[in-house]
């Protein structure tokens, strides 16, 4: 059912009293809980997000549609819907660039790996060794990836493609907007933590679980909203040549 909205629209019914669809002040960690409508959208959007691929751009898209709502003191979720596929290309562009390149480097090291393997016992050392590198370099990549999150994101949308997929352009935006990338970092390193902890013991009590528990990823980024929306993306953060 629609929420009531006054005719001035600034103020929405929830059914027990009125509430500012404003920004006023700092919004807390679960703000969108307060806004019209949030608990359709946040599931609807990700139903969507369960779609391969075409999904995973959709939730992009409609995170930078609603940083540019708060952005402009508007606090609502925006609508779900595949409207906003084309907004989420960029930032999954340049996340599957690296993931590519990552990819890349762990098979030649995997591949190397299984080589020394079967040499013979003088080789299983070494072998080991390597073995260890590729869980420091996903772990390493892992952590990289989460502090550039907030960058990707913002670059990818503002600078365009080819500008955000400049590593160094991203490290520099990171650390130029340092408290933010940790913030988001943090916040959605522990809400994905969250949901896989939660996700094991769910998938083996109710049949495709996973998924059910999957939903709950638009939230994770409904949360860095606010965050996202201050970060600056200004041209000194360019790496200079």
């Amino acid at each position: 059912m629609p929420a009531l909205i006054s005719q001035d629209g600034r103020w929405w019914w929830d059914g027990t009293q009125w509430r500012t669809r404003l920004v006023e002040g700092q919004l807390d960690l679960f703000w969108f809980t307060s806004t019209p409508e949030w608990f359709t959208r946040v599931i609807v959007t990700g139903l969507i997000g369960l779609i391969p691929i075409v999904g995973a751009i959709n939730l992009l898209g409609w995170t930078l549609a609603a940083n540019d709502m708060v952005r402009r003191g508007w606090k609502e979720l925006p609508p779900a819907g595949f409207q906003h596929l084309e907004r989420g290309v960029a930032p999954f562009v340049v996340g599957l660039v690296y993931a590519v390149a990552l990819f890349l480097v762990v098979g030649v090291l995997v591949f190397t790996t299984i080589l020394l393997a079967t040499s013979g016992r003088p080789q299983a050392v070494l072998a080991i060794a390597v073995a260890l590198l590729i869980f420091l370099l996903v772990i390493a990549w892992w952590l990289v990836s989460l502090y550039l999150l907030a960058a990707v994101l913002m670059a990818s949308d503002r600078l365009g493609l080819a500008k955000a997929v400049d590593p160094t352009r991203l490290f520099a935006l990171a650390r130029a907007n340092h408290e933010i990338s940790l913030h988001v970092a943090l916040i959605y390193a522990a809400a994905t933590i969250a949901i896989g902890v939660i996700t094991l013991p769910v998938s083996i009590f109710i049949p495709f679980g996973a998924f059910l528990v999957a939903l709950a990823l638009p939230a994770v980024y409904a949360i860095i909203v606010p965050s996202l929306a201050a970060f600056r993306v200004e041209p000194a953060a360019a790496p200079q040549v």
